[in-house]
Formats: C-alpha cells, structure tokens, sequence
C-alpha cells in the first residue's frame, strides 16, 4: 500500500455534478452572519486524494475555536484507490449548520485517524448597513 497525498481540502455552499466532473460553487474562506447563533447554512468540504494505492479511512471534522471541543464530524469513511494515477474526491455535505458563536474555527482533515490538514474557517459578524 502506498499512501496518498491530500491533493485539495476546498469549502463551498455547493457542488454541481449535472455537467460532467463536480464543480465547486461559492468557494469560501470565512462565513459572515448578521446575528449568532447563526442562521441554518448548508455546505460542502471537499476533500482530493492522489497518488497511493489500497484502502483507506477519511473523515473531517470542524473544531470550536477553543480548539478542544468538536463542533462536528463526519466520522470514518473508507475509501479504495486502485490505481496511483486515478484520485478519489470525497464530498462532505454538512446539513443546516448553526454556528453558535462568532470566531475561528478549524477545519481538521484525517487519513486514517492521523491529522493530515487544518485550516482556519473564520466565522464573523457580518457589519449590517443601514439604508
């Protein structure tokens, strides 16, 4: 077995896959909110894997800011590559997330239980303009 590489780890609100390979909608870096806990918001972390052979597990999770307590998580799912030049993309699709506070959250992305990523995910108040 060879391990592979995480080619990509990208947030978005959404994935089309009507017209061939997916395509990431509204790629993000930080969700604002006018108000917390926050308005229900469905989204996407898609996650690449190349370059290795066999069977393995994946599974992300989202980290309070305190960076000790998980916000959620996919749990394990296993994934196969068969052969080295043929990725594998997982799509995690996070339903109706409520954000209870504002801050910085982090993105973990493991390979068979060992972290390979983190990143941030900056959740903010959205200044409100009146008009």
């Amino acid at each position: 077995m060879k391990k592979p590489s995480l080619q990509f780890s990208v947030p978005c609100l959404g994935v089309d896959e009507t017209k061939g390979p997916p395509s990431f909608l509204y790629i993000f870096y930080e969700l604002p909110f006018p108000k917390f806990p926050s308005p229900a918001v469905p989204f996407f972390i898609n996650n690449g894997w190349c370059n290795g052979l066999g069977r393995y597990e994946e599974k992300t999770r989202i980290i309070h800011p305190d960076k000790r307590t998980i916000f959620v998580e996919t749990g394990n799912h296993e994934f196969t590559l068969n052969e080295e030049t043929t990725p594998f993309m997982s799509i995690n699709f996070y339903k109706d997330m409520v954000f209870p506070r504002a801050g910085t959250y982090w993105i973990q992305v493991f390979l068979d239980n060992q972290l390979l990523l983190e990143y941030p995910l900056v959740v903010r108040e959205a200044s409100v303009k009146n008009q």
